[in-house]
């Protein structure tokens, strides 16, 4: 078995231990050889040795309600506090006009119940009715049942679990008559009925059973990616990208949605084939810029990369992946040993698309069976940049397991993440950077990834606002000059 379930004999802990098919107990066996512990509460010696699901750090920051909502906060997630923050909260008894209980483990929501509040009702109506039983209780959510609201509560419980270096917990989340959704409150270690018993141990057995297909894949994974650009008009104007090309397709174009669920298509978006050498999919990216290229015929436009060019227009460059196994200690690595050391990197306006866009974590799930890692801003600014992103994604994807920093957890780090503080940041990327130095696939690549790391090492800061054919050699400036060793793709 390749995880223990560790406990100090709670009750609910004892139940769970009875249903699952994983050893549990209240210590390590001398001779147990499994690569995850799973944390039950807080009140039990961590085994620092072992990697963690459920840190207990993380248990007892989640308990404190402070420094729980400052952290969600940090990651773009509402709660009162920050309401009050912002000076938007006039009355401290907010009216919400549903709560949601969301029971979560690992990336996947088991249960969600609902309770409909009653509002803008008198305080002696609402005392009456909380006297008959009236919307005093929660009720399960059937998966057919799930509404707008349901399914945005769940992707804020998974979202806020995440952001609190938690991996399962019990999510309460309100939401407003204007629509807005608050985390009201999280639960790191939730008292369990006899459904949530049985679905937990079911998901503790399922971590198990991809855990152990994981640590025992053999198949690289299989890369692909959809970055996207910004076209703009000799005047500083942005020219919207469906002018030129339809949504479907290798290249075309990505909608931005405005309040009231107004949807325009501004962006353009590449779409090269996949592939599972870092290098080739550099390739099939280069093949979609030369079919853009074709598309938009207007060559005075300039296309720009990055992560926020102008002001309203937040790009992405998400990474595909595939052939491997979704979890929180891949998420988790790819945020410490990748988003991490492009934040030297980025120009001065990245910044600027977090929390809302950037935030850490930040994946979906695809159709065909994989899923986009979204934290990235669009990262095409060079062919340099571009190489070695695909090269320390590859990289880091087939040797996570034995990444063991996450400088993330600590909060003055993921603060100076999501503010963009290079200087604080320059020691911790050169530590990462000596463990990647250390895996073996690293040789693979080494060639690129030793220029990327001198290229992170300089931090200066990439152009948003420069026009990115320039340095792929694409139309128009592809005429008298020569290919560089930099574009040798």
């Amino acid at each position: 078995m390749e995880s223990f379930l560790l406990h100090a004999q709670e009750k609910e802990a004892l139940e769970l231990a009875g249903l699952i098919h994983i050893p549990s107990g209240t210590k390590l066996p001398e001779d147990w050889r499994g690569r995850i512990v799973i944390h039950w509460g807080a009140a039990h010696d961590e085994w620092p040795q072992k990697q963690a699901l459920q840190p207990i750090k993380a248990i007892l920051r989640a308990k404190a309600s402070a420094k729980r909502d400052e952290r969600l906060a940090l990651h773009g997630i509402k709660t009162v506090a920050s309401l009050k923050k912002q000076g938007q909260v006039k009355d401290e008894r907010l009216a919400f006009t549903h709560k949601y209980k969301v029971a979560v483990f690992h990336l996947q929501t088991l249960i969600v119940y609902e309770k409909k509040e009653t509002l803008l009702l008198s305080e002696k109506t609402r005392l009456e009715q909380r006297q008959a039983g009236v919307n005093s209780a929660y009720f399960e959510v059937t998966p057919e049942r799930a509404s707008f609201h349901v399914r945005r509560a769940s992707r804020e419980a998974v979202k806020a679990i995440y952001a609190l270096g938690l991996d399962y917990g019990l999510v309460t989340i309100g939401v407003l008559p204007t629509g807005h959704t608050l985390v009201l409150d999280v639960d790191p270690v939730p008292k369990l009925n006899a459904k949530l018993t049985q679905l937990f141990a079911q998901a503790i057995d399922r971590y198990e059973l991809a855990l152990a297909k994981e640590v025992r894949r053999k198949e690289r994974v299989m890369l692909g990616s959809d970055p996207e650009f910004l076209l703009l008009s000799p005047q500083g104007q942005v020219v919207f990208a469906d002018r030129f090309l339809t949504r479907a397709g290798e290249v075309g174009c990505d909608a931005v949605v405005l309040s009231g669920h107004r949807l325009i298509l501004p962006l353009a978006e590449l779409r090269p084939q996949p592939s599972t050498d870092p290098r080739e999919l550099t390739r099939n990216l280069l093949a979609t810029m030369h079919l853009a290229a074709r598309a938009i015929p207007d060559e005075s436009l300039a296309w720009l990369s990055g992560g926020m060019p102008v002001g309203g227009y937040p790009l992405g460059g998400h990474i595909h992946f595939s052939r491997c196994w979704l979890n929180g200690h891949l998420l988790r690595a790819l945020d410490n040993y990748l988003a991490l050391p492009l934040i030297l990197i980025e120009g001065d306006t990245t910044r600027q698309r977090r929390p809302r866009y950037g935030f850490l974590g930040d994946f979906r799930k695809k159709s065909h069976g994989g899923f986009e890692y979204r934290t990235l801003p669009s990262w095409m600014q060079s062919p340099l940049i571009t190489r070695g992103v695909f090269a320390l994604a590859a990289l880091i994807a087939d040797n996570y397991w034995i990444l063991p920093r996450q400088p993330l957890q600590e909060p003055d780090i993921e603060a100076a993440y999501y503010r963009g503080d290079k200087h604080r940041l320059q020691g911790v990327v050169a530590r990462l950077w000596k463990d990647l130095e250390q895996l073996k696939g690293y040789e693979i690549h080494a060639a690129v990834l030793d220029r990327f790391r001198v290229r992170i090492e300089s931090m200066e800061p990439w152009n948003e606002r420069e026009d990115f054919r320039k340095a792929w050699k694409i139309a128009p400036y592809h005429r008298k000059e020569a290919i560089e060793e930099g574009i040798m793709l």
